[in-house]
This record gives C-alpha cells, sequence and structure tokens, in this order.
C-alpha cells in the first residue's frame, strides 16, 4: 500500500495515465457540521473569530475577516459532521466530476454567494462537496498584520504594536480537515481520483520484528503543480486507533492572520471557557508536520476547532515523507513529533467525542 502511495504522488507529477485524476481542486471552501443548539454554536463561533451571516431555525453561516462569504455551515440537529467542501477550476472541471458515478447531478447553490455543486459520499460515508462559481464578498482590503522586527531586520520603526485584550482574532480563511476514517490509504486513493489529492506526510512508527507497520495519519494537499499550497488541506487519522473505530470529524482547522491572534484567540475562549463550556483541546505550540502554530478548542459540543498559522507550502515536487509519530521526545527520533515547541498532545485528540 504505501508504494501505491508513493506512485499517486509520482504519477501525480510524472501526468501518469493511471493515476490521472478526474479534476484538481484549487482550494478547500467550507466544512459543513450539525449540532443540537445554534445559538451555543454561533456564540461558540462567534468568540473564535467567527462573523454571524445568517441563522435560520435549522442553518446557521458563519464566516471570517476574508473574501470568502462562508466559512463554516451548522446544520441543527444531533452533532455530526456532515461534508467537506472543495473549490473546482471551472465549471467544465464541475461537469467532468458530476459525470463520474460518484457524483450527483450539478445543483445551484442557496448560499450567499451563489455558485453551483455537485455532491458524493466519500468511503466513510461523509459527503463531499464541490463549487464553483461562488463570488467572494467585497471588502476594501484584507486585514494586514503589523510588520515584525525579528532576526536582525527592522521592519516596523515609529509603529506601536498594540492590542486590547478583548479583541476578537482575526480568521482569514478555511484551513483544513482533520477526518477520523476507517481505511486512510483508500481515502487517500479516492480523494487523489477524483479531486486530485496528493500526499505530503505519511505517519508510520517502526514496526515490531515481523510484522507490517501501521499509517497511523496521512497529511495531503492540493496538486497545484508549480504553485505552493499548502502542506495539507486535509488531514486522515487512523479511526480503529484513536477513535475506536468511528469514522468522522477530527477537527477543522481556520487560518488566522498572525500568530498574534492565535494567542489573543487562547486568551479569549480560555476566559469565556468556564461560562460557556469551551475546553482546551490542545495548545499553543507548533506543528512539525505542517510547522503551523496551532491551538486546538472544543465547542460546548465536542467538536474540535484549530486556529493556526505560519503552516508550511509546498509545489508538486515535493514526494511524501514517511515519518514516526510517536517519537516526540524520543532521542532516537529529535526530529519528528506531534509538536516542535508547546504544549504536549492531549489524550483526548481525535476521539470519538468529537466525531
Amino acid at each position: 500500500m504505501l508504494t501505491a502511495l508513493l506512485l499517486i504522488h509520482r504519477s501525480a507529477i510524472d501526468n501518469g495515465a493511471k493515476h490521472m485524476p478526474l479534476i484538481k481542486v484549487t482550494d478547500v471552501a467550507y466544512p459543513t457540521l450539525q449540532c443540537p443548539d445554534l445559538d451555543i454554536q454561533e456564540q461558540f463561533l462567534v468568540d473564535f473569530g467567527m462573523h454571524t451571516v445568517s441563522k435560520s431555525d435549522d442553518t446557521l453561516i458563519m464566516r471570517g475577516d476574508g473574501p470568502q462569504q462562508f466559512i463554516e455551515i451548522c446544520k441543527k440537529g444531533e452533532k455530526k459532521f456532515i461534508s467537506t467542501a472543495f473549490k473546482a477550476d471551472s465549471m467544465e472541471d464541475l461537469k467532468t466530476l458530476s459525470e463520474a458515478a460518484a457524483f450527483s447531478d450539478i445543483e445551484e447553490l442557496s448560499t450567499p454567494g451563489g455558485g453551483f455543486v455537485t455532491k458524493a459520499k466519500d468511503l466513510d460515508g461523509i459527503g463531499v462537496e464541490v463549487v464553483y462559481g461562488i463570488e467572494d464578498r467585497k471588502i476594501d482590503e484584507l486585514p494586514k498584520p503589523f510588520p515584525t522586527n525579528e532576526g536582525g531586520q527592522i521592519n516596523r520603526v515609529n509603529q506601536l504594536k498594540r492590542f486590547n485584550k478583548g479583541d476578537t482574532p482575526r480568521i482569514i480563511r478555511f484551513g483544513h480537515y482533520g477526518i477520523n476514517s476507517l481505511d486512510i490509504e483508500k481515502s487517500l486513493e479516492w480523494y487523489n481520483e477524483h479531486l486530485g489529492i496528493i500526499a505530503s506526510d505519511i505517519l508510520q512508527p517502526p514496526a515490531p520484528p515481523g510484522e507490517d507497520p501501521v499509517t497511523v495519519g496521512i497529511f495531503a494537499r492540493l496538486d497545484k503543480g508549480s504553485t505552493p499550497t499548502d502542506h495539507h488541506s486535509i488531514f486522515w487519522l487512523n479511526a480503529h486507533l484513536v477513535s475506536e473505530g468511528i469514522a468522522g470529524l477530527n477537527h477543522v482547522s481556520f487560518e488566522m492572520l498572525n500568530i498574534d491572534d492565535v494567542f489573543m484567540g487562547h486568551e479569549l475562549l480560555k476566559r469565556k471557557s468556564e461560562e460557556y463550556g469551551y475546553e482546551l483541546e490542545w495548545g499553543v505550540g507548533r506543528h512539525y508536520q505542517g510547522s503551523q502554530i496551532f491551538d486546538y478548542w472544543r465547542s460546548p459540543f465536542k467538536q474540535v476547532h484549530e486556529h493556526q498559522t505560519d503552516g508550511d507550502y509546498l509545489d508538486n515536487t515535493i514526494p511524501p515523507q514517511i515519518v514516526n509519530p510517536m517519537s516526540d521526545g524520543d532521542p532516537d527520533y529529535p526530529e519528528f513529533g506531534p509538536s516542535q515547541w508547546g504544549a504536549a498532545i492531549s489524550q483526548t485528540f481525535g476521539n470519538k467525542e468529537g466525531t
């Protein structure tokens, strides 16, 4: 199976016919979750850094500070991860995908910004939406971080850096999906075949003598050719190891303006955690795989949301790396582990409570 994963990456570069995807998506779009109380979810997401676009009896739509019309949808009902969403490059790509057996006919979207969508279910039964033509909302300009003075490079002169304790963290875009999957290798194959997703890092601890290694997780990214893209747009974890064999949500991640916003979000959520039932899951720290500065919080419904910034960008020439995920603090594997600095990974990360 590992050889097959490496071949998927190789063919993405060589344009080998065996693994040519139907289309190559160009970005992630938004998650759709389900939770039992939209008022409680709205309060959490506002404190997390989002703004309410609309709320009805059965649907909550939230946005960040970037141009995306929305970055999370929540439906009212029993807690559930309904679907991922990705952006197609053209209406022609959307049509190509809709003609595949796994995908539906094209429909018009009724959400802000309009556009079109084709839908499928992945191998874990999680919905997959591929959209095209959603118009960005009109904003004067993107928020800009303060210049930094570091490493002897002076970029900020006569400009004092000041924040207020109550400032809401600024989210600039939706970042990636974390999914607990029943078969992560086959999930990568399915997403590669249909959407052109390729592996960045494969988490695989050394196997005992005479046994085959078990893949713990796969970080995967978009294939945008020579154009750099996020180290991962989707991260699969082995559900048999982390969530008692239950597939579903691991986490959803949102890119912040900069490190100040990650820490401001941490402080704000910590101050409100007792009143509203927010739980710090893991953070603040800096990942190895992807290098992001991260901070994970559980909503009152246990669904994990991540603030992250300063992640790695890769083009499609970088092959997958095989890494040992269990080596944090192990002197035999000093270069690997869940985080480079910061809090140790929580014992509940990815468990079935959040699925």
